[in-house]
């Protein structure tokens, strides 16, 4: 929901009580060029316009002070978004998140294979560093959303476990140990058929039963882990091709996870 101007300057001024990482790791391996989508661009294309628009929507967001928005991309290697010494940024004022993100695009066009453990593992460097951020209050809340069309291809799916098992309990207690409300979440989106679906699920965090509801309300269930609707898991496009409605509804999924990491 959009805010006036007026009352965001106020929101501003007025010391946090608490924050939400946004945390976007994204696949630009070779696949991601594919024009597997409904207009013919590649998914790396549909990728980099799906996180603009979200970056945008959070930066109007009722919430807009208190979000940290940090970038992974991996494909063979790693490369965690920097910008003025720092590796995630605030949305308002003139949304340094989106320039951080607008300025990496050059360096990360697609190529290579798809590095996913080692992806994970850099985010996992990126949440420590804001677990252990003295200049935010200790009240921390994180959300991932790991974005890939392919299969790890560097290491292991059981490092992929390996990984996302450290982020969903050995930084979980790192956080808690700060404040015992503080919580983590792991959502996956399967950008193609041959992504790696079953690890995509297995390492994906269970949904709250707020988080379903607002999902449910929102018209957004149906597409979240069917058809169980348990954990933080979106699929494949049917038909493997990318369509506005699906796009749209994968915005809403990110833009409604990323709202209810406190609930």
């Amino acid at each position: 929901m959009a805010i006036p101007s007026s009352m965001l300057r106020v929101l501003k001024r007025r010391p946090l009580s608490y924050t939400v990482l946004v945390l976007f790791v994204l696949d630009r391996s070779l696949s991601m060029s594919e024009p597997k989508t409904y207009d013919h661009r590649g998914k790396w294309e549909h990728l980099v316009g799906l996180v603009e628009k979200l970056t945008q929507r959070l930066s109007r967001s009722s919430m807009a002070p208190v979000f940290r928005v940090g970038f992974v991309w991996f494909s063979d290697d790693v490369y965690i978004v920097e910008r003025d010494g720092r590796k995630y940024f605030p949305v308002v004022e003139s949304n340094p998140a989106l320039k951080a993100f607008r300025e990496s695009l050059n360096k990360n066009r697609p190529y290579g294979m798809t590095a996913m453990a080692d992806a994970l593992q850099a985010a996992g460097r990126v949440i420590e560093e804001y677990i252990e951020d003295k200049e935010l209050p200790s009240e921390k809340y994180v959300t991932v959303f790991l974005f890939t069309d392919g299969k790890e291809t560097k290491r292991t799916p059981e490092d992929v476990l390996e990984e996302a098992d450290r982020i969903n309990n050995e930084l979980r207690e790192k956080l808690q140990a700060l404040n015992p409300r503080n919580r983590i979440g792991l959502a996956t989106i399967a950008l193609g058929l041959d992504a790696d679906r079953e690890t995509l699920r297995a390492i994906a965090s269970f949904l709250r039963d707020a988080q379903r509801k607002v999902l449910e309300e929102r018209g957004l269930l149906n597409i979240v882990d069917p058809p169980y609707h348990e954990k933080m898991f979106i699929d494949a496009p049917q038909n493997d091709r990318i369509t506005k409605e699906w796009e749209e509804a994968v915005r809403r999924f990110v833009e409604r996870l990323s709202e209810t990491a406190v609930y």
